[in-house]
């Protein structure tokens, strides 16, 4: 019997890490759970014990990669003040949580087209305190009153998801030579000037 069998916490996470390799892998609809278990090193019957079927184990490889971003940011809405230096530091969180995941911005994408209701709940609790600071923000002089908090929102959030989904193209397509984590920075840099101070010219003096 191998140590992930003796240990059940340990069996369920060898399950998660195959599981989330396999279906980033095939896909969800090509994934089994036959390849899961013989990846993970377990049995079928030990994968339908601790998760049910494919989809509540897709699921769980979804939520496990969510919260490794949404406990932090969480706690960031949750405790800073609501102003710029709060909105600049969740971008920098989100976009340094997807450098370090790519993978996350594929499972990302299944999310939102799958509609998952319980990844959903989780993502609609960070927008609803994403927006609540915003709007905090706007009414104590901040930002831009005349602006919808939730399209802020989705703004920063689409400028970040927009980067790591296309970025080997626009490197390629745009002439962008260098290593890739100098071009991540540099993208990130320009991201923030161009959400907080616009594309115009700078004011002298």
């Amino acid at each position: 019997m191998t140590a992930a069998r003796r240990d059940p916490e340990a069996t369920r996470l060898a399950i998660l890490d195959a599981a989330e390799e396999v279906f980033l892998d095939r896909g969800v609809a090509d994934a089994t759970t036959s390849e899961i278990a013989r990846l993970a090193g377990v049995t079928k019957s030990l994968i339908h014990h601790h998760f049910g079927g494919k989809q509540d184990l897709w699921t769980e490889v979804k939520l496990r990669r969510f919260a490794e971003y949404g406990d932090g940011q969480r706690r960031m809405l949750q405790e800073s003040g609501a102003d710029e230096v709060l909105l600049r530091d969740s971008m920098a969180l989100y976009f340094r949580f997807l450098q370090k995941s790519p993978e996350m911005v594929r499972l990302l994408a299944w999310m939102f087209l799958e509609d998952d209701e319980k990844c959903a709940d989780l993502d609609g609790e960070l927008m609803r305190l994403g927006v609540e600071r915003i709007r905090e923000t706007q009414a104590a002089g901040g930002f831009r009153p005349d602006l919808d908090p939730r399209y802020i929102l989705v703004a920063f959030l689409t400028m970040t998801q927009h980067w790591f989904q296309f970025r080997d193209g626009f490197l390629r397509d745009v002439g962008f030579e260098g290593e890739r984590e100098a071009l991540d920075d540099g993208y990130l840099e320009s991201m923030l000037k161009i959400f907080f101070e616009g594309i115009g010219p700078k004011a002298e003096g």
